[in-house]
Formats: structure tokens, sequence, C-alpha cells
């Protein structure tokens, strides 16, 4: 009688669970049978399964993303267990850093779950990788380094203002600059610019004025520190 009661308990739970759902970006569903029919997944909720199924899952950033997790597949397993069987994660440098699309094959057999297909149908945007290329290039044949909270970043300079200002004592002349450094160099050390922040870059210490964020890099604009 307890091992029957057990045995239904597993086959109504749900076996399979897509979880891990940003804040801010959407997801939508679509069947194998009806790959052009979407709707919209309630990210208040994981997306459940009890019994096996095709499904197409598609989900968009609200910006360009590095080796961000999207969301997870989670399998009930023979451990007693729920284990990530797939984990889906948008990048630039990958050419899905805004959006993708993928295909499941869930099986469902006596209460536990797999996947037993996954297919990448399409991936978005290309504009971004290619923006994220040219940028990593640029540094590789015309860049510079700059250090940052004590870690090196490269960048590209790529404009300076020269500035001169009366002062008490005579004339006090300054530069402002401005370096693009790739996102991805960022992401890596778990790291962003920050407005206010001070980076040294050929032994001059700078002031981060502004910092603009486009798909492949970061826009800084700097004004020379004086003493």
């Amino acid at each position: 009688m307890w091992r029957d009661t057990a045995r239904l308990g597993l086959l109504l739970m749900a076996a399979i669970h897509v979880t891990g759902w940003r804040e801010g970006w959407l997801y939508e569903k679509a069947t194998a049978a009806a790959p052009t029919v979407w709707t919209t997944v309630d990210t208040s909720q994981d997306l459940t399964y009890t019994a096996s199924a095709e499904v197409i899952l598609r989900v968009t950033a609200d910006s360009a993303q590095y080796d961000s997790t999207a969301y997870t597949v989670k399998v009930y397993t023979d451990a007693l267990a729920y284990a990530t069987a797939k984990t889906v994660t948008l990048d630039v440098p990958q050419g899905n850093g805004n959006s993708r699309t993928d295909y499941f094959n869930l099986a469902v057999s006596g209460g536990y779950g797999s996947v037993s297909a996954t297919n990448t149908i399409e991936a978005g945007h290309h504009r971004a990788r290619f923006a994220h290329e040219q940028q990593v290039e640029l540094e590789r044949s015309l860049g510079c380094i700059f250090d940052y909270s004590g870690t090196l970043f490269r960048g590209v300079e790529s404009g300076r203002t020269d500035t001169k200002q009366m002062e008490e004592g005579g004339i006090l002349e300054g530069y402002d600059v401005t370096i693009t450094t790739s996102r991805k160099q960022w992401a890596d050390q778990n790291m962003r610019p920050l407005v206010g922040a001070v980076l040294t870059r050929g032994g001059k210490r700078f002031k981060v004025e502004t910092v603009v964020t486009n798909d492949g890099a970061f826009e800084l604009g700097l004004m020379k520190k004086h003493g």
C-alpha cells in the first residue's frame, strides 16, 4: 500500500522543471506540432512537465549579454532528486547575446525525466557578435592597456580634447580622453566600469566621467586628474 501511494505520488509529480527565469527578459514557448504559435511564459512560476513533450523555447534579453544564464532545465532522476540537464546561456561572442530559440525533446518515464535531444534553432543578434569581434581586433592591433582597481584591461583611445584653464598662479592644462573597451573582458572579471572611478593609463590618472554601454563595448569618457 505504501509503495503504491509513493509510486502514484512520483507519477503525479512534475518530472521536468524549466526554471531560473530572469526578470525583465521575455520568454516564449511553442510546440513541435505548432512551431509558429507562440505564447508568453508565466515567469512567476516554473514551467513543469509530467509527461513527455517536444518544446520550443525562445528567450529575448533586455540588452546584449555575456555568458549570462537565461534558464535551466532540471529533471527528476532515479537518485530521487532534481538535477540540471541543460543550462541555456546568452553570450555575444557565441552570436546569441540578445536572444536564442531552442528545441527540447523532453522524455518522462516512470516519473523520472530526461532531455533526450536539444537543438538551437535560432540565435541572435549576430550584429552584437560582429561589434564584439571588431572591438577585440582593434584592441589587439591599436589598443592600449589601463589599470582599473588593480585589474588590467585593454582598450582603444578614440578621442582626446585638450583644455586650458586660468587658475591662481597660472594656466592649468588638462585633457579629456575617450576609451572604448570590450565588454567581455569586464564580464570575465565580473566587473563593470563605474562613473566616478579612477583608472590609470600610461602613468596618468583619469576619472571616469561617463560610461556608454554598447553591445560590444563600454565607451568611457575620461578626464585627467591633476595631482
